[in-house]
């Protein structure tokens, strides 16, 4: 009976919503397989920004990153009127976040507050939330092999960084000193000894839940009423995970870009400054559920962007088809379009900020398998418009990793975006028209990285696995892209972009396509599924064809070189080809002065770095150790010379004292940098 009482009840809130604001298919179908009592999340969609309000005071960092790109703060960061927020909390909705950039907030409701939420006059659109699930192989690695290369030796890592000529760009002296590299994922364990030496300027734990009771043996809750609140600890928790589960797969992401230990594992941009942004809900047994992803990803990119500072955001987090819910949610290949999923909107929104946002185009499985599509197979947000999106090639071939035709396993999912496909009348049929090429560019499909528990035998964090994937391919590409930020501060996002497919392996074939997309006859189907339709080029992923023009496909511009792409332009910092200690600052130093930074550049690692400052008829005044540093720039305060940004490897600093803890007196001083290599010397001058 009480079914019965129920079901009338439900059918007549859904019916009511669709005279308020728009509900998604979606979230309809959502809100009709919802149990009684059941509360859904979708995103709340505002219709403006309510009252006028001054934008947010960003950090500087983020500012001069936002004046490259032209994109001062403006009317879309504005926050969500929290008078708007209020009223979704007093129609039932609880408010999990809210989006300055989307102008939206994610909210838990059941189908009456849904349908008073959108009876609200500033409401413009309500949508199902949708979340993610992902696997990855993986594979342990054996002893190192032997290298010919002198220094860093990269160790089982050799292949996948030399596919882009990323260690010609570390012979010069490029190594991601002072640029900030923000990985969105699943956790960041680092114990692994490749790890230790790792920069974390700034992380961030998006799914931190605070439960009233636990039960310890399951860690499943009792009580219902969980609070949302991120902290600061992104590694292994365990009442998150009772494995290690839910960090691997985030720390082998960082471990390809950051990792350093010569001889078994270093990293594309082991220099550069890292931020952390735990976002992914991997292996939980507190919540069985997966359909929170979409506002941690939309929060940790705008905390990366603007709280933290960050130059690139790198994810391997793609959203199609979700693991707990039925496939009316799913995305369909029409929605890879760039403006349907809210998480493809922030990227844009980040990318029109002046971030670098690169993404994993995803992974295919067979066919017969839910993750096997028969179309194209692009996964939000790769298709956002000022994404780079990164798909996957072997590494000794460079060809497209899919397993030949006949075999089993899993490959690079392929693009086009849905929105470059030219649709025709129902029924009809025409060749395809595509404007829009994804993925982007193609990196390694198999790498090595740290493997986040220890060794059984030894109790050692040292083991290196190997691990397929795009996921792979998009954080050693995110290392090479902070090379070339370090080398041109002045680039924004689309001259890198721009570089990385001016370099690129495929780039004739690509840009031949564009010039001519007729070239390519495929029929169309029908509305709204007219793609599969490829049949000519694609059946259940493997790809067919004679001619070279269907790579534009499966790789985008393919491959970039490193090098050709760092000489895009001319290089804005050209390091010197040896040690050398640069210009002191302030030179002199004036009283009242609280010291001087000597900025210095390290050609490689060096083991025992010191400033000694002398006077100049040859006494030793003062010895700063500066222990074991890697090669790269420690730069000033302030731009230098070389006009270097702010970075996180710090200038050697003097207090104008003695050995004695004694001011100096006022004079002209010798500062000399030894390096174990090599010296260099400058000369300062103290007023008194």
């Amino acid at each position: 009976m009480m079914k019965k009482l129920l079901l009338p009840a439900l059918l007549a809130a859904i019916a009511a919503m669709a005279a308020a604001a728009e509900i998604t298919p979606a979230l309809r179908a959502r809100l009709a397989q919802a149990k009684s009592g059941e509360r859904v999340r979708c995103w709340v969609c505002f219709a403006d920004k309510g009252a006028p309000a001054a934008p947010p005071s960003l950090p500087e960092r983020a500012l001069a990153r936002r004046r490259k790109a032209g994109a001062a703060p403006g009317y879309g960061d504005l926050p969500v009127d929290p008078s708007y927020l209020a009223a979704v909390g007093a129609a039932g909705g609880t408010v999990r976040y809210a989006s300055a950039w989307l102008n939206a907030a994610s909210v838990e409701a059941g189908p009456a507050a849904v349908a008073a939420i959108a009876a609200l006059p500033f409401v413009s659109e309500i949508d199902a939330l949708p979340a993610y699930r992902t696997a990855v192989d993986r594979t342990a690695g054996g002893a190192p092999p032997g290298k010919a290369v002198p220094a860093p030796d990269y160790g089982l890592a050799q292949e996948q960084i030399k596919l882009m000529r990323v260690d010609e760009l570390h012979r010069r002296g490029y190594t991601g000193s002072g640029v900030r590299l923000a990985f969105l994922d699943s956790g960041f364990d680092r114990e692994h000894e490749s790890l230790r030496r790792v920069r974390i300027v700034a992380e961030r734990d998006f799914q931190r839940l605070v439960i009233s009771r636990i039960d310890t043996v399951s860690f499943s809750p009792f009580a219902t009423d969980t609070v949302w609140r991120p902290d600061s600890i992104t590694s292994y928790e365990r009442d998150q995970d009772i494995s290690r589960v839910q960090t691997w797969h985030g720390t082998g992401m960082l471990s390809i870009a950051g990792a350093y230990k010569p001889g078994s594992l270093v990293g594309s941009a082991y220099n550069a400054d890292f931020i952390l942004g735990k976002t992914e809900h991997v292996h939980s047994l507190i919540e069985p559920d997966f359909y929170r992803e979409e506002d941690w990803f939309v929060a940790g990119l705008e905390w990366a962007a603007d709280s933290a500072g960050a130059d690139i955001i790198s994810s391997s987090l793609g959203y199609r088809s979700w693991s707990d819910v039925g496939d009316t949610l799913d995305y369909h290949y029409y929605q890879m379009d760039g403006r349907s999923a809210r998480a493809t909107m922030a990227a844009d929104s980040a990318a029109a900020r002046g971030v670098l946002v690169l993404n994993a185009i995803g992974n295919v499985g067979d066919a017969a398998s839910r993750n096997g599509r028969p179309d194209t197979c692009i996964l939000v947000p790769a298709d956002g418009r000022g994404v780079l999106a990164v798909g996957g090639v072997w590494a000794a071939t460079r060809a497209w990793a899919y397993p030949p035709v006949g075999t089993t396993g899993s490959g690079p999912a392929c693009g086009p975006a849905a929105d470059t496909v030219r649709t025709v009348r129902f029924g009809g049929s025409d060749s395809v028209t595509i404007r829009r090429i994804k993925p982007d560019i193609a990196s390694a499909w198999q790498n090595w990285y740290a493997y986040n528990e220890p060794d059984p035998a030894t109790g050692l964090y040292n083991q290196v696995y190997a691990g397929i994937g795009t996921s792979g391919a998009t954080a050693l590409t995110a290392g090479l892209c902070a090379l070339l930020l370090e080398a041109h501060p002045s680039w924004g996002p689309q001259q890198v972009i721009a570089a990385l497919k001016y370099s690129g392996s495929n780039r004739a074939a690509a840009e031949t396509y564009l010039a001519h997309p007729e070239s390519i006859d495929v029929a169309l189907g029908a509305w709204p599924a007219y793609n599969p339709g490829f049949a000519a080029i694609a059946t259940g992923h493997r790809w067919y064809g004679s001619t070279d023009l269907y790579e534009a496909f499966r790789i985008g511009w393919g491959v970039p070189d490193g090098v050709a792409a760092l000489d895009y332009t001319t290089p804005e910092v050209v390091l010197p080809d040896q040690d050398q200690l640069l210009d002191p600052y302030p030179n002199p130093a004036k009283p009242g002065a609280a010291g001087v930074h000597f900025p210095f550049y390290l050609s490689r690692d060096s083991y025992e770095v010191s400033l000694r400052v002398y006077t100049l008829d040859g006494r030793l005044v003062r010895r700063i150790e500066l222990g074991q540093l890697l090669g790269g720039q420690y730069p000033a305060i302030k731009a230098d010379r070389i006009k270097r940004r702010t970075g996180g490897n710090a200038a050697a600093f003097w207090d104008l004292k003695d050995a004695r803890g004694e001011p100096v007196p006022g004079g002209m001083y010798l500062a000399l940098l030894t390096t174990g290599w090599s010296q260099s010397s400058k000369k300062v001058v103290v007023l008194r």
